[in-house]
């Protein structure tokens, strides 16, 4: 599957990303930055095209699209046992298990925020959740290209690998046990775990969860947007 992606930040971002390579470059004549973007390009090896205003535009390309648009080969999924190998980021490492989630603006805003945040990487099902697809790849602003995803056959089996390997495992839910993400203490590798925008976190995951946290709302909604919510309790925690 050919992915996608446009616009100065997000092609340049992934330009330096060892988690994609490219079919090709379009780039339409006269717009800003060419000079060091022919570098990169050239640098790399990439093809790419100069397509002036008429044929630039015959391509049904999103109008956000700043004059560039790049076409790339399927996202290369890190494997879990790279993925616990890895350097860790922060005093220690914080990786994020996401259950089901289906939304890719939802999954992209959070691979936004994990590249803000510096997270060590995200692990997501390969049965019912969105993959990295080109929606995704746009609204990461280009977050894509700094946080590593693991795609895994079994998300429940993950987890109980993580805790066998000393990570606490918490999970966000509105459960009546759970705690305030504000009273959470990070003091160990964690995997922290988001569930599905309607269904929250499968009941087996939540069964083997050393704690539940959870952001406490007004009377008038009961819940924040999945994506939101990751950006708040992810830079509590991270910034405690």
């Amino acid at each position: 599957m050919t992915l996608i992606a446009y616009g100065n930040n997000v092609v340049f971002n992934i330009l330096n990303s060892s988690f994609f390579s490219f079919i090709k470059v379009l780039i339409k004549e006269n717009r800003n930055n060419n000079e060091k973007l022919f570098k990169l390009l050239k640098n790399k090896k990439i093809l790419y095209q100069i397509l002036n205003e008429n044929q630039f535009s015959k391509y049904n390309f999103d109008k956000q699209n700043q004059g560039i648009v790049a076409f790339l080969k399927d996202y290369s999924y890190i494997s879990f046992d790279e993925l616990i190998k890895l350097p860790f980021k922060q005093k220690f490492p914080f990786i994020v298990i996401l259950d089901n989630i289906m939304d890719p603006h939802n999954f992209g805003a959070i691979l936004r925020s994990s590249a803000a945040l510096n997270i060590d990487g995200i692990i997501i099902s390969k049965k019912n959740q969105v993959p990295i697809n080109s929606t995704v790849i746009k609204v990461s602003a280009g977050g894509i290209a700094y946080v590593p995803v693991c795609q895994v056959n079994n998300l429940f089996l993950i987890v109980k690998k993580l805790k066998n390997l000393n990570y606490q495992i918490v999970t966000t839910t509105c459960s009546s046990y759970a705690i305030s993400y504000q009273k959470y203490i990070w003091n160990k590798p964690i995997c922290l775990i988001f569930g599905n925008e309607h269904q929250g976190i499968r009941d087996n995951i939540l069964k083997i969860a050393d704690c539940s946290i959870y952001i406490p709302v007004s009377n008038n909604m009961n819940s924040f947007n999945v994506a939101v919510s990751y950006g708040i309790i992810c830079s509590k925690i991270i910034y405690s």
